[in-house]
């Protein structure tokens, strides 16, 4: 026997309709569809699946730039950030999401070494 047997027939006779689903949407429906999510929310939702990649980018960006007075330690703590979201994430690169986060942490460590050496000269 194969799949497609050709010994069954086929009866195309059948006269019932499929059942019909009446739906009437709640008065609340509208509110709750119309209703847009924060400029904010829509970005971490358009990064969902990314957050390796961004750690990755931003602790590379922070050992870059630990000389510009603060950058460094912002970018390291965003690297630090979206590593840990990554690390949580079930799909995530985690390879890429803990050198993200080694990269971030040296450019917070270099540069507070950084300012701490030329803070005291202004």
């Amino acid at each position: 026997m194969t799949v497609a047997d050709s010994a069954v027939p086929f009866d195309r006779t059948v006269t019932e309709s499929a059942p019909t689903v009446d739906y009437a949407p709640s008065p609340d429906s509208a509110a709750e569809t119309s209703a847009q999510p924060s400029t904010l929310v829509q970005w971490w939702r358009r990064l969902d699946g990314h957050h390796a990649d961004a750690s990755l980018l931003l602790g590379a960006l922070s050992v870059v730039t630990f000389w510009a007075f603060g950058l460094g330690l912002i970018l390291g703590v965003g690297a630090v950030g979206f590593g840990a979201v990554a690390l949580r994430t079930a799909d995530a690169d985690r390879m890429d999401a803990g050198i993200g986060v080694a990269a971030g942490a040296v450019g917070i460590v270099a540069g507070l070494i950084f300012l701490s050496a030329t803070l005291p000269y202004f």
